[in-house]
């Protein structure tokens, strides 16, 4: 026997070795008792594992190896790292080794009195005895920290990857459903950064009804909520057979299969734009008290573990201890064979939109601390997103509300053409734009047809449109020519034009004064800049700054010269390029060589001698598609029609030309003389006057209609061509034929289509007559007027007619100039127009009791449904319009 302490440790050592299953099923129970989280991850922690250490340090001691020179288990490091991937924490680890030394210790310390009863020997032993064992789980213990840091900064570069992939990933688009489906599929796809593990088995969105609808409103009690997204991790064969999640996942929804199927619907993204008419799904409300309903309450995320263990309640605010009494939890239907949930709301700027649950199946780890701060910061970046396409599509509904409330709701009774009118928003970012159409009954039976372009989106250009719109009716209202018409339209944009800019110039000076100051809102001012966009200048006759020519915007869109017949053509520039992007440029609108002959490149030229402006330096484009509020700009095309003379007289600003199709099917594009886009002032307008037969089908459009597929003018010309010939049954499936044709699901820009087929009034339903400078001529005029009355059968007007037409002849003969006509049409109403050379404008005037006249036109007023003025370029018409039901006024004011 050797009396040393080395032979009394090698000795103890020995005997206990004998017994090492003992020993090992001690160490283990402790390690349960005082550490059950560890032996929750069969991979990492095993009872081989503490027996290899026993091993290990009993050999150690019998063998009187020296301390430094032990070695622990291979696999050691491997176990450490796995316990740093499943977030066990280190001090966990350290423990462990603790407690598997004090374990140890007391049985060694314990055969040591058993062998001996010398305290010197078993004081030596001991301190050599805790040397080695301390030496061993120092060494151990400082390895497995430094496993365990590596792995830990391998998983947290990993999850910070993570978090930005998912940055990346999560809000593509501004499509509420497909922002929430991506934040789904994001969260059960294999991730790089978790080792090409998906984080969740099972995800599902739900997003409450009143923030889906944009509503700021506080919402109801309970909450309504929709469910957007669901996504397993499953392939996607497994999916569609329900996969391992089986039935009744999700509230209100009646299976897996049902649930992953509305997912696939609304993962197309139309599910939520109240433009396409998509059904959302069905409303569904949380149980009261369930983690999602307590999660959207407070706005706190939770952790809870499914398989029918104590509950694991964790709040990042309030911990529950372990052994602490915890009250039932009411839960939301969840999949029965996930044992671990994260329920996480989704909240932006101060607003619970919604809840996201994250589930994992016995295939996966439960989750820990660290997956909650994870999916946290992933669902606050989903949330952002979600709010910023819920607040686009709010905005986007209220353009497009606003710009279909400033079009016309129905056409005009009129008889001069057959109309069909359509307006297209643009489907991506751009949103509703500018573009109109207007259908305008005119006197002697004419009527006007307009389709006009505002350069830029969204509110503006759709309030921009409006006011356009209402000016064209008003100078409409007193038939002018259309080249004097758009003259005077060219001075509106102007006006409005100057105004915008005082208004952006002055919001500009009140952010540098709200900047300058100490407590200036950086933040909120640049994302006032980025939303209304640069704003464009050029110099104007007066000294000032105003917004360059459309036609040169477009141009330097497509990246073309702004004298190509192209970048003519391009109208207003409001698409010129897919999407409503455009290249930044400064190139200036110039003079160019105009192409005569026919086809379609010819079809959009600049003439010779159109604008030149020359921008400063400081001058700069704003983007096609941004809102701008200095920035206005327009084009138009304006058509008047006569089925009288069966002419047609039309002028354009910079507009796309329009397209006419003969009866006999022959597609061809009307040349117009080119004009300005709206907004340049000081260049003049030319009209062209053509005369049509019946049933001819004139097209007007904007530009977004023939650049919506990416395609070029050309191609986009042979289409209309090809869809405007294509026999349909009537002229609104002809305009629905043009807009499927040349138009994809969602266009790159807004598009305005008026399609016109002409009627032709008949000699039969017209009847005129040249007068005489004479006031006897009056008498004729009546007899004449009576004889055709019998004609059409129209005696019940004779007498209002002959009154009218004597006050009107009796008007011309004394205050205007030979030679003076007469013309009565039968249409929907009787029309009285009497012509004169002269052009003095007759007034209305209030006769005083003794004046022998001014009693006439105020008359005609009142027996006539409408009366008027027109004026020509050599005399001047006045009209009146007579209907059978008018009653005679009282006299008595005359």
């Amino acid at each position: 026997m050797d009396p040393t302490a080395d032979g009394l440790v090698s000795r103890v050592a020995r005997e206990l070795g004998s017994k090492a299953d003992e020993l090992i099923a001690e160490v283990e129970w402790c390690l349960r008792s005082e550490l059950p989280d560890l032996w929750e991850y069969s991979d990492a922690m095993t009872s081989e594992n503490v027996a290899q250490h026993v091993v290990v340090v009993l050999s150690a001691l019998e063998h009187g190896v020296d301390p430094r020179a032990l070695e622990q288990p291979i696999a050691e490091l491997t176990r450490v790292r796995r316990l740093a991937r499943h977030g066990v924490p280190v001090s966990v680890v350290l423990r462990a080794f603790r407690l598997g030394q004090g374990v140890m210790l007391d049985r060694l310390l314990e055969g040591m009195a058993r062998l001996t009863d010398d305290a010197t020997l078993i004081s030596e032993a001991a301190r050599r005895l805790i040397v080695t064992a301390t030496g061993y789980v120092d060494r151990s213990s400082e390895q497995g920290v430094v496993a365990y840091e590596e792995e830990r900064d391998r998983r947290l570069r990993g999850r910070l990857s993570l978090v930005n992939e998912a940055s990346v990933r999560i809000g593509t688009t501004l499509d509420i459903a497909r922002t929430t489906q991506e934040l789904a599929d994001f969260a059960t796809q294999p991730l790089a950064g978790l080792a090409d593990r998906s984080f969740a088995d099972l995800v599902t969105v739900d997003l409450i009804d009143s923030a889906l609808h944009g509503h700021d409103a506080p919402p109801e009690d309970p909450l309504v909520l929709r469910r957007l997204a669901r996504r397993t991790s499953a392939a996607p064969k497994e999916q569609s057979e329900a996969g391992a999640f089986g039935a009744g996942t999700g509230a209100g929804s009646g299976s897996a299969r049902s649930e992953l199927g509305r997912g696939g619907a609304l993962e197309q993204g139309a599910a939520v734009d109240s433009t396409t008419k998509v059904a959302l799904p069905k409303p569904h409300t949380f149980p009261a008290g369930s983690l999602p309903a307590r999660a959207l309450a407070t706005g706190h995320p939770f952790r809870h573990r499914l398989d029918g263990e104590p509950p694991d309640l964790i709040h990042p605010a309030r911990p529950v201890p372990r052994g602490a009494s915890v009250p039932p939890v009411a839960t939301a239907p969840s999949p029965p064979s996930a044992h671990s949930m994260l329920v996480v709301p989704l909240r932006a700027r101060g607003a619970t939109l919604g809840v996201a649950q994250f589930f994992r199946g016995p295939a996966s780890d439960a989750f820990d601390d660290e997956d909650l701060l994870l999916a946290q910061e992933i669902a606050a970046r989903a949330a952002v997103a979600v709010d910023n396409a819920r607040r686009y599509t709010h905005a986007r509904a209220t353009a497009i509300s606003l710009q279909r409330s400033l079009l016309p709701s129905r056409t005009p009774p009129q008889s001069a053409v057959e109309v069909a009118c359509r307006y297209r928003p643009a489907g991506d970012r751009a949103g509703v734009g500018g573009d109109w159409y207007d259908v305008i009954p005119l006197s002697g039976a004419r009527v006007a047809l307009v389709v006009g372009d505002v350069v830029g989106h969204g509110i503006h250009a759709a309030a921009t449109m409006g006011r356009l719109r209402t000016a064209v009716r008003t100078l409409a209202d007193i038939d002018l020519p259309p080249d004097e018409l758009l003259t005077h339209l060219d001075d509106v944009v102007i006006r409005l034009s100057a105004e915008a800019e005082g208004e952006g110039e002055g919001e500009e000076g009140e952010e540098g004064q709200e900047q300058a100051g100490p407590g200036a809102r950086q933040g909120e001012a640049g994302d006032a800049r980025a939303e209304v966009g640069g704003t464009a200048g050029a110099p104007t006759p007066g000294g000032g700054r105003r917004a360059e020519g459309a036609g040169a915007r477009a141009a330097a869109g497509r990246g073309l010269p702004s004298e190509s017949p192209q970048a003519a053509g391009l109208g207003s520039g409001s698409s010129a390029s897919a999407g409503g992007r455009a290249t930044e440029s400064t190139l200036p609108v110039t003079s160019g060589a105009v192409p005569s002959g026919p086809g379609p490149a010819a079809a959009f030229p600049y003439a010779s001698g159109s604008p030149s402006l020359s921008p400063s330096p400081a001058t700069s484009l704003a983007p096609v598609g941004a809102e701008s509020v200095g920035v206005i700009g327009a084009t138009c095309v304006y058509a008047v029609y006569d089925p009288v003379s069966r002419s047609c007289t039309l002028a354009r600003a910079g507009h796309v030309l329009p397209v006419v199709v003969a009866p006999d099917g022959v597609v061809d594009v009307l040349d117009l003389p080119p004009g300005p886009p709206l907004g340049l002032g000081g260049l003049p307008f030319e009209a062209v006057e053509v005369e049509w037969p019946e049933g001819t089908v004139l097209a007007l459009y904007t530009d977004g209609l023939l650049e919506a597929r990416g395609h070029d003018i050309d191609e986009g010309l042979a289409r209309l061509r090809d869809a405007l010939v294509r026999p349909a049954a009537s002229l609104e499936a002809t305009c629905d034929a043009v807009l499927g044709s040349l138009l994809p699901a969602r266009p790159p820009d807004d598009v305005a289509l008026l399609l016109a087929r002409t009627r032709a009034l008949g000699a039969e339903q017209v009847a005129d007559w040249d007068l005489e400078a004479d006031p006897a001529a009056v008498g004729r005029a009546r007899a004449n007027v009576a004889r055709q009355l019998a004609v059409w059968g129209l005696e019940e007007l004779d007498f209002l007619a002959e009154l009218v037409v004597s006050e009107l002849v009796t008007n011309a003969i004394r205050y205007g100039r030979p030679p003076i006509g007469l013309r009565l049409i039968h249409d929907r109403t009787l029309l009285c127009e009497v012509f004169d050379a002269g052009s003095t404008t007759p007034h209305l005037r209030r006769a005083r009791v003794f004046d022998e006249g001014g009693r006439g036109l105020l008359l005609v007023a009142q027996l006539a449904e409408r009366w008027g003025t027109r004026h020509a370029r050599h005399g001047k018409t006045v009209w009146a319009e007579l209907n059978a039901s008018a009653a005679l006024p009282d006299m008595a004011f005359l």
